[in-house]
């Protein structure tokens, strides 16, 4: 029989968000799957972390020479005048995030690389989301002096990513009709709940 695997400690001991551990045979690896508003950062070489997107964007950064990396899923770009600014559903806080997590880690910010998917046109109602998305992330990225390696956004298909924080590898899969019918029903829901409802669980940003 294989050896139990032993977890290392997250960086710095900040918790993940949104997300769901287990472990996958097949891969041999714990997958970490986030949904919207999550964020994991991790260094240990037998994770990898996962996502579905629609309209939303994961944000994908490491550091090649530290060997560390995270993710986030994100669904609108800010908050405009909503009053849940600091909610990592916004990618303004997500990335805010997910880079403070990493220097913490690191410190050193010259190092990060970004990798990006998501931003489809998966919901009539809500069209100019993902374009919204995408748009935001490739400019916040460029701002922070943060160079993207690589993209795979836009279209009309949900994507689902894997991502492997420590090495930077990344693999993308597209989605057929019928998920990504529920892809689109989840999002235009969620659209709903933040327009109605507050969201609970600030996130604290260092």
């Amino acid at each position: 029989m294989p050896p139990m695997m032993q977890r290392r400690p997250r960086p710095h001991g900040e918790p993940d968000t949104a997300a769901n551990r287990y472990h996958d045979t097949a891969l041999g690896a714990e997958v970490v799957s986030i949904v919207v508003g999550g964020c994991v950062v991790s260094d240990d070489p037998r994770v990898v972390i996962t996502t579905t997107l629609g309209s939303c964007v994961a944000a994908c950064l490491f550091d090649p020479v530290a060997g560390i990396g995270g993710m986030n899923h994100f669904l609108l770009p800010d908050s405009g005048d909503d009053r849940l600014s600091a909610s990592a559903r916004y990618g303004s806080a997500a990335m805010e995030q997910l880079i403070n997590r990493l220097l913490a880690a690191t410190g050193r910010r010259d190092r990060l690389r970004a990798k990006v998917f998501g931003g489809a046109r998966v919901n009539s109602l809500q069209s100019s989301i993902g374009e919204r998305n995408v748009e935001f992330v490739m400019s916040y990225l460029a701002h922070e002096g943060i160079p993207t390696m690589s993209w795979d956004v836009g279209g009309a298909s949900a994507r689902a990513v894997r991502f492997y924080p420590t090495t930077g590898r990344s693999q993308r899969r597209l989605i057929g009709d019928e998920p990504l019918d529920h892809i689109a029903r989840t999002e235009a829901r969620f659209m709903e709940r933040l327009r109605t409802n507050p969201i609970d669980g600030d996130i604290e940003l260092f």
